[in-house]
C-alpha cells in the first residue's frame, strides 16, 4: 500500500458530505497538502506570467473505519509535448 502521509509528497483526501443543507452544497470536503518544493514551483510559474496550474490524480479508496473516500495525489501541471514524462 502506498504511504499516503509522507512528507515528500502533495497528497490529499475527498470524503463524502454527512450534512449537505441543500442541492448546491458539496457532496465531498477534504483537503490537499501541498509540498514546499511543489508550491514554490507554482510561485516561480506565476511569477513568469503563468497559471499555477496543478495535475490532480485521485484513486477511490476505503478508510480503516469502511468509509469510502478518494485519495488524490497533486503535482505541478506539464503540458504534453513539453516532457517525455507528461503526467498523463
Amino acid at each position: 500500500m502506498a504511504d499516503y502521509n509522507r512528507d515528500d509528497r502533495s497528497t490529499g483526501a475527498l470524503f463524502k458530505s454527512k450534512n449537505m443543507k441543500s442541492e448546491k452544497s458539496p457532496a465531498m470536503r477534504g483537503e490537499l497538502t501541498l509540498t514546499k518544493d511543489l508550491l514554490r514551483q507554482l510561485v516561480d510559474a506565476v511569477k513568469a506570467g503563468k497559471p499555477a496550474k496543478l495535475s490532480i490524480s485521485a484513486w477511490n479508496n476505503t478508510s480503516k473505519a469502511g468509509n469510502q473516500y478518494i485519495s488524490l495525489a497533486a503535482s505541478q501541471w506539464v503540458e504534453r509535448g513539453e516532457e517525455a514524462d507528461a503526467p498523463f
